[in-house]
């Protein structure tokens, strides 16, 4: 069941980690670190090349590092679970393809620990073929051995109608 709902949503684990990477410094660089600034910008270098390794080393090796998706089941903990989902994200995008607008973003850096959370729009393609969805997402990192690392990153997927609450 978990590597059905991963092999499924393994877009939205992709745009998640993306929407991150660029909306996050807009938000925490404000606060005044150009360290999570930067941390966030070579994840999102990483993602675009599909660099595994790369983007590996912006996670913390806690062993509790948890990345969260949407539905039951979406949730792997620790770097070796956090590796087999990028590699399935990795599957489903084009590289370079991503296009966001972030509608709404917040976020906030105090002592050794950074949290944001966002609201955007995406457009991305796979095999030519174009997408557009939203997502909410959020994410929190720590500063462990004077390095900034993720610790939890987490998206949510409106399924079904609705509308959209700002």
């Amino acid at each position: 069941m978990k590597k059905i709902a991963l092999v499924h949503d393994s877009m939205r684990y992709g745009v998640l980690l993306f929407v991150l990477c660029l909306c996050a410094p807009l938000c925490l660089a404000q606060s005044g670190d150009g360290e999570i600034a930067e941390l966030l910008k070579k994840h999102d270098e990483a993602m675009n090349q599909q660099n595994l390794e790369a983007v590996m080393g912006s996670f913390s090796s806690n062993p509790k590092t948890v990345m969260l998706g949407t539905g039951p089941g979406e949730k792997f903990v620790g770097k070796e679970e956090i590796k087999a989902a990028y590699t399935e994200i990795f599957k489903d995008f084009d590289k370079g393809t991503f296009t966001h607008s972030c509608y709404w973003k917040e976020g906030r850096v105090s002592g050794n620990v950074a949290w944001g959370s966002f609201m955007c729009k995406f457009a991305d393609s796979k095999g030519g073929k174009n997408r557009e969805y939203e997502l909410n997402v959020s994410a929190v990192a720590e500063k462990q051995g004077g390095k900034w690392q993720f610790v939890l990153l987490h998206y949510s997927s409106l399924y079904g109608g609705g509308g959209t609450t700002k």
